[in-house]
């Protein structure tokens, strides 16, 4: 796959991840899976960081960590106006903890073979 090609579909996916967040974080209905809802938490955000950082190769790590833990608050703080949504600064933890695990990972990955 050329090299744009393959920017352009990490970032396709990084963004898609961004707004599945977005949905399944603010409507009614509640997708579970056997996890717990904090591993839920840090899975996704520990996939969308691992996407957003090989999409962005260019932007630091530390910038788009702290961005998607900022976003886990704006989340958090949005299910208030969401009904049957239970906001708490457990999931704002647990889905900065996967940012953070999935950024510094990510980070790796991309010295270890970076993408051309």
């Amino acid at each position: 796959m050329a090299p744009n090609r393959r920017l352009l579909s990490l970032r396709f996916a990084a963004w898609f991840c961004v707004i599945l967040i977005a949905y399944l974080s603010l409507t009614p209905v509640q997708v579970r899976t056997p996890a717990p809802a904090g591993v839920e938490h840090a899975i996704a955000y520990a996939g969308t960081a691992v996407l957003t950082v090989l999409a962005y190769p260019a932007q630091s790590v530390a910038l788009i960590v702290g961005s998607l833990a900022l976003y886990s608050g704006l989340m958090e703080l949005f299910q208030n106006f969401s009904p049957g949504r239970h906001p708490g600064l457990d999931g704002v933890l647990w889905s900065s903890a996967g940012a953070i695990v999935g950024g510094l990972g990510s980070e790796i990955l991309r010295r270890a073979r970076p993408f051309r």
